[in-house]
């Protein structure tokens, strides 16, 4: 390079160097000489980059060092990029922390995630690194970003464990298809750093209805029984308890109730005496074992009476006393009322006792209200499975309430939300193919018209009432046909059906089978739920509707199908409570009749979720459909002309139909 050159360049390089210096002293200078500079951002983002902080090399996963919090079940990859989103859009400013040091809102905050299992909750679900939280007073840089990613990450999970709740529903069971709504992770943040009390706020996010409230005041009191060892006595399981039966469990019963032993029967106690000395055994033996039906009779107290003889009150004796007693309670906990301690009657006796179960009942239910959506309606039907009740809802209190029948554990009822639309008169019921295929078919083969026609069935093909002679049942595909009950007195659905369109293909409805009503357990039907006074429901449920009114409805019965829509909508929820808190404050348990607090409790690895086993109710099979069965072979035959135009007619008419259920 020639000499020239290189001096040029080299008082060029000096030149930018001593240029440099005053750049940086360029404030000082002004100071006293009055002169013009750079702006002092600019020159600051030239010279003086901003350095990056703990938090920022932390939440962009650039530091070099393993992740010493990476076990922590909570910092999933979706919380970590929540947290860093949020961080980033406040420059990464702190907000747990001050000047190195935990606020005491953030120490609040752990704290009130500690109490998580007043929540139904697990606070280890929550639980900040040990090394963290033991520190006191001010923690180094790195350990000061761990503290803020941590917390702001065990609070995502929380919120969105107390709003929707620790288990997907569907994963239970397909019957079940609520659909749980979960939190915003930026909004949860947002709404924490804003609030002026973030600690209710977090709280908020837990549901708000009554129902919900009313468990986490039974689940503290169960506790603090079972710490205190204070409860009711629990009554143990067995044979069914009812009048005239001696067992040592009805001491119990007594003590349960409030009967003193003293108090138990100053009367007598029947003792009866047969000729034959084997048929005296016999009868108390099969008065002993009692019944599991309501209403069924007593061997041993319709036996004949020989002789009665005054004995003092015996405390292991279900006299009539105890009777009067368990009829009382079950009349005022909603159960049949026949004084027979059956398998419901002894699920509510031991509500509120330490059976080891209650307390795991009340957390899995405490579950569930999270799957319903934060706003039930301000007036609303409520259909409660395992308790076979239905009830209309309005501005938070009870209007009406009735008995329903539900479905068979293997046709349940669903479990989820939705609005009522519409409801219809006089309706006709579409058999669904299930029932065609497996209860219907082999009557049809047996004698399509007389079957078909006895029971007020048409059969539909091609979207055309056809004869039910003109279909080849012995090889139909019942896809290609649709059977239907036309309206009437013994139309399957009654007079009405209520109507909320949804997946399931199930709604509330009539049903000219009363009787079933009158049972303790009402599971009985396809899925479907049907009503018991249908139309002092629907007058109910009109009320808030001016044009309608049971007395409208009734005088369209009679005659065709007819619709009637709904100017407001009105929401439906069907669930599955096995324990709820009454009007009255009484903490209510129903059996797991579906099995799904068995699969709910393992799933959430509640302790004790081993006893719900034995009440576990396997999915039902999906039955496959007929075999179809080959026709026999038929012997030719010569047909005439009209004859085969018949028949071809009959081919076309098959091959044409457009099916639906």
């Amino acid at each position: 390079m020639p000499t020239s050159l290189r001096s040029v360049l080299l008082r060029t390089t000096l030149a930018g160097a001593v240029f440099g210096l005053a750049a940086v002293s360029g404030a000082a200078a002004n100071a006293t000489t009055g002169a013009a500079t750079p702006d002092p951002a600019e020159t600051r983002s030239v010279v003086d980059p901003k350095p990056v902080t703990a938090l920022q090399l932390l939440l962009e996963e650039t530091a070099s060092r393993g992740d010493p919090d990476a076990k922590l079940s909570y910092l999933t990859s979706d919380s970590k990029k929540a947290v860093a989103a949020f961080y980033a859009g406040r420059h990464h400013k702190p907000l747990w922390t001050a000047d190195g040091a935990p606020t005491l809102t953030a120490y609040r905050l752990v704290a009130r995630m500690e109490r998580a299992e007043d929540d139904g909750l697990s606070p280890s679900d929550y639980a900040l690194p040990a090394d963290l939280i033991s520190q006191v007073g001010r923690l180094d840089a790195d350990d000061a970003a761990r503290f803020e990613r941590a917390l702001s990450a065990a609070l995502l999970t929380y919120a969105e464990h107390a709003q929707a709740g620790r288990v997907e529903p569907s994963s239970l069971s397909g019957y079940i298809t609520a659909a749980p709504e979960k939190p915003e992770p930026a909004l949860v943040l947002e709404t924490l750093a804003s609030s002026a009390d973030p600690v209710s706020a977090l709280d908020g996010y837990n549901p708000p209805h009554a129902g919900f409230q009313a468990l986490r005041k039974a689940l503290a009191d169960l506790r603090k029984a079972a710490a205190e060892e204070s409860g009711p006595p629990v009554v143990p399981a067995g044979k069914v308890l009812k009048e005239g039966v001696r067992d040592e469990r009805v001491a119990v019963l007594r003590a349960r109730l409030g009967l003193a032993p003293a108090e138990a029967r100053d009367a007598t106690a029947v003792t009866t005496v047969a000729a034959d000395p084997a048929e005296a055994q016999e009868t108390a033996q099969a008065g002993a074992a009692g019944t599991t039906e309501p209403g069924a009779s007593n061997a041993a107290t319709n036996a004949p009476v020989a002789a009665q003889a005054e004995t003092p009150g015996d405390p292991t004796l279900f006299d009539a006393g105890v009777k009067d007693a368990v009829f009382a309670f079950q009349e005022q906990n909603g159960l049949h009322a026949d004084g027979i301690v059956g398998p419901r009657t002894l699920l509510a006796l031991n509500a509120t006792a330490d059976d080891g179960m209650a307390i795991s009942d009340v957390i899995a239910n405490m579950e569930r209200w999270r799957w319903l959506p934060r706003d039930l309606g301000a007036f609303h039907v409520f259909v409660n499975i395992p308790e076979f009740k239905a009830r209309l809802v309005r501005d938070g209190h009870e209007v009406y309430e009735t008995r329903v029948v539900v479905g068979k554990p293997a046709n349940q009822t669903p479990v989820f939300s939705d609005e009522m639309d519409h409801l219809i008169v006089n309706p006709y019921w579409n058999v669904p193919y299930s029932i065609a295929s497996q209860e219907l078919l082999p009557s049809i083969r047996a004698n399509p018209s007389g079957y078909l026609g006895s029971r007020n069935y048409e059969v539909l093909a091609g979207g055309r009432v056809v004869n039910p002679s003109s279909i080849d049942w012995s090889g139909v595909n019942l896809r290609s046909v649709r059977i239907r009950q036309r309206p009437g007195s013994g139309n399957a659905l009654g007079r009405i059906k209520f109507m909320f369109p949804n997946q399931h293909s199930v709604y509330l409805h009539d049903t000219p089978s009363k009787r079933l009503f009158n049972r303790s357990a009402r599971a009985f039907s396809h899925g479907c739920v049907r009503v018991q006074d249908p139309f002092d429901f629907a007058d109910a449920l009109l009320q808030l509707d001016p044009q309608w009114d049971a007395a409208a409805l009734k005088k369209m019965v009679g005659g065709s199908e007819k619709r009637v829509d709904l100017k407001r909508h009105i929401p439906v929820h069907l669930t599955y409570f096995t324990a709820h808190v009454d009007e009255a404050g009484r903490l209510q348990r129903r059996p797991d009749i579906y099995g799904h607090n068995a699969r709910l409790t393992k799933a959430l690895e509640i302790e004790g979720w081993q006893d719900w086993q034995k009440f576990a109710v396997a999915d039902p099979v999906k039955r496959a459909a007929p075999v179809r069965r080959a026709a026999p072979k038929k012997a030719v035959e010569t047909l005439s002309i009209r004859e085969q135009r018949a028949k071809v007619f009959r081919l076309r008419q098959r091959g044409s139909n457009d099916l639906y259920r």
